[in-house]
């Protein structure tokens, strides 16, 4: 940090201290970010390994952005990144997401809504299962986070883990009864994420198609498995074919259409349910 922007921290880490165990303390610590790194969001979420993430605030209030606990986290690199261990720290979304993320589905239907074109974030442990994610988001009209805005955040790391170790105990018991709720509908769409075209698609089909989920192209999918791109090609043919679709799109949709017709025994196809609730065999290979 050079002395000035020492001298601004300073004055934040007064405020911090005066308003550390006070419900105001995120907008706090977000005024003092705003000050040092531009972007024109954020979000600030918990994640948990064994339940829906518990969503703390954003900057957006006109997005819908709860939205995001009712099933489009599980595809969320970040979200991924936790669930697989990701050393804590900050990250930047290019480092996280496929090659090809951008021209995903999930990219266009979630995050352009959101304005989100260039995104760093935190991930910090807070409990046993349990991190914090703290998303700065630039539109896709400005610049990328650069080396200087990724450092700074670097630096008062410390600060915002504090911050958000403060948070969370003061969250928890207010979930209550709800939280089994939660749990639940966790365990259900993770397992139906899992399970989805287990009843039509064969294992390496199924594979490729969560990859497609999550945003990968034929060619990132390809060095992921180990395999040329032209026979992943040639099985997202046989996937279109079988799940009477024609786009990765029609993929997207489908997926989540399946995930909301989902009741009974989660280790069930959730196209099974989505098959008997529209009362025809679409998916009977």
């Amino acid at each position: 940090m050079t002395a000035p922007s020492m001298a601004a921290w300073n004055i934040v880490m007064a405020r911090l201290i005066g308003a550390i165990d006070q419900p105001v303390v995120l907008d706090v610590l977000m005024d003092g970010l705003s000050g040092a790194v531009a972007f024109d969001n954020w979000y600030a979420v918990f994640f948990r390994d064994n339940a829906t993430p518990v969503e703390i605030d954003h900057s957006e209030k006109r997005t819908r952005r709860e939205r995001y606990v009712e099933g489009p986290y599980l595809l969320d690199p970040f979200y991924t990144a936790f669930i697989n261990g990701a050393e804590p720290g900050c990250h930047a979304m290019r480092d996280l997401a496929p090659p090809d993320f951008r021209q995903s589905r999930y990219y266009i239907e979630y995050y352009a809504p959101w304005g989100a074109g260039d995104e760093i974030g935190y991930l910090l442990p807070v409990s046993e299962g349990v991190s914090a994610h703290l998303s700065l988001a630039r539109k896709q009209t400005n610049a990328r986070f650069s080396k200087a805005d990724r450092r700074f955040m670097e630096v008062v790391q410390p600060v915002v883990h504090e911050v958000f170790r403060r948070i969370w105990p003061r969250i928890r018991p207010d979930l209550g009864v709800s939280d089994a709720v939660r749990i639940g509908f966790h365990f259900r769409i993770s397992q139906a994420f899992r399970s989805f075209g287990t009843s039509v698609l064969t294992e390496r089909e199924g594979e490729i198609t969560h990859l497609l989920l999550r945003g990968h192209s034929a060619k990132s999918a390809a060095r992921l498995l180990g395999i040329s791109p032209g026979t992943v090609r040639n099985h997202m043919k046989s996937i279109y074919i079988k799940l009477k679709i024609g786009s990765q799109s029609e993929l997207f949709g489908l997926f989540f259409e399946a995930l909301s017709s989902v009741e009974g025994d989660v280790n069930v196809d959730p196209l099974a349910f989505l098959r008997d609730r529209d009362g025809h065999a679409r998916f009977n290979g």
